[in-house]
């Protein structure tokens, strides 16, 4: 884990800053965070377990959704843990995006 990286998350979260994680990102969050949080990294169950023996609450996700732990404002997708193209990428991408959007407001 990048303790710049490390630290950065953990001041946004700090401040009440949404955050957004996506494809294989949202596995350093147990790495990050001491608490657990709601996350995906899509559908792969090694991958999830391993996510989950570390404290996270992995929630199965298709490529074109998020997940959201409205507790913590952190927005997560699979991006390409499971698409194939940048377009099957982009629409869970982009509602990751907004997702974030909202949440700063």
């Amino acid at each position: 884990m990048d303790p710049d990286l490390r630290a950065l998350a953990l001041a946004m979260h700090q401040a009440g800053k949404p955050l957004g994680f996506m494809c294989i990102a949202p596995a350093m969050l147990p790495k990050i965070f001491a608490f657990p949080l709601r996350m995906t990294i899509g559908t792969d169950l090694d991958t999830a377990d391993v996510v989950e023996e570390m404290g996270a609450e992995h929630v199965p996700c298709p490529v074109d959704d998020i997940v959201v732990d409205e507790d913590n404002k952190v927005v997560t997708t699979p991006a390409y843990m499971l698409a194939e193209d940048i377009a099957q990428a982009a629409t869970g991408i982009e509602k990751l995006v907004a997702r974030v959007l909202a949440l700063s407001a």
